[in-house]
């Protein structure tokens, strides 16, 4: 058999486990994680080499029914243009209950014909009763090639989701050097990781509200990189929130971002991040393009 390469979606509602699945096919921290839902905004390349194949992981935001404001709305069709695009693969994430009717044939019809379908039941560790059930279910709703049960945070099942995922793909060269563990440069890196710790330090609507943008990412020679990052909210008391009575809030977000960026580059880094308020940016079509969104 010769060498196999190919893209494979990961899809499913928020807060599955997309982003966690991921890095633990990976072996290595790309992707974003949080226990708030929609924390994934971008199409995340990650890839995945071995002897004989080269797996194009996507990880996308969460289908939502619903997308009330632009952003969502990019969000919404970021995810579904990465299952209609040319894709060898789909996983689709769902938790170990039974499937919705109204989500499945939503879904089904955003599949299409003919592309290979794994049902990937995570978190069974949490729920491990009734899986029978559950895995009968979902072979019955959606007609997948395979469901497998996985725990993405322990780890398990996600060796059998990669063997059977790699049955799947056809023979042919790799897409990218075997050295690439994604396309995307260091410093979208960088800015997804002080959009995580905004998601771990502050609570309500302040997380979703907050885009990061680096505006300086410079290397330099026998010194720490420099890294200016702006982190755009959309009002004034959501910029306080930020802060943080006499900065306390914004130097803990500032303490987590320069460690997790250091162990993520390898290497130090002098970090500056600015608050800034862009009203409403979550609706404003330029803000969104700015940002990467549209």
């Amino acid at each position: 058999m010769g060498f196999k390469s190919g893209f494979v979606v990961l899809a499913g509602r928020p807060n599955a486990g997309k982003s966690t699945l991921l890095n633990a096919l990976l072996k290595s921290k790309l992707s974003i994680v949080s226990s708030k839902p929609q924390t994934t905004r971008h199409k995340i390349l990650g890839i995945l080499n071995g002897p004989d194949f080269q797996i194009c992981f996507l990880d996308t935001p969460g289908l939502l029914s619903e997308a009330k404001d632009g952003l969502r709305q990019a969000l919404v069709k970021t995810a579904r243009g990465a299952i209609r695009s040319d894709t060898d693969a789909v996983v689709l994430l769902v938790e170990p209950v039974l499937p919705d009717p109204r989500f499945t044939q939503e879904f089904d019809s955003l599949r299409g014909r003919g592309l290979p379908l794994v049902v990937a039941v995570n978190k069974v560790d949490v729920s491990p009763a009734g899986l029978d059930a559950v895995e009968a279910a979902w072979r019955e709703a959606l007609k997948p090639q395979a469901v497998v049960l996985i725990s993405a945070l322990r780890g398990a099942g996600v060796e059998k989701l990669l063997d059977t995922l790699k049955g799947l793909l056809p023979e042919g060269e790799p897409y990218y050097d075997r050295e690439h563990l994604s396309d995307r440069y260091e410093r979208f890196f960088v800015s997804e990781i002080i959009r995580e710790k905004i998601f771990e330090l502050y609570e309500e609507e302040v997380p979703h509200a907050a885009a990061v943008q680096i505006e300086l990412f410079r290397e330099a020679k026998g010194r720490p990189d420099e890294v200016m990052a702006s982190v755009f909210v959309e009002r004034d008391s959501q910029k306080g929130i930020l802060i943080g009575k006499d900065g306390r809030m914004i130097r803990k977000l500032h303490e987590r971002s320069t460690a997790a960026a250091e162990e993520f580059l390898g290497r130090p880094v002098r970090l500056d991040i600015r608050v800034k308020v862009r009203k409403d940016w979550r609706k404003d079509p330029r803000s969104l393009k700015e940002f990467g969104y549209l």
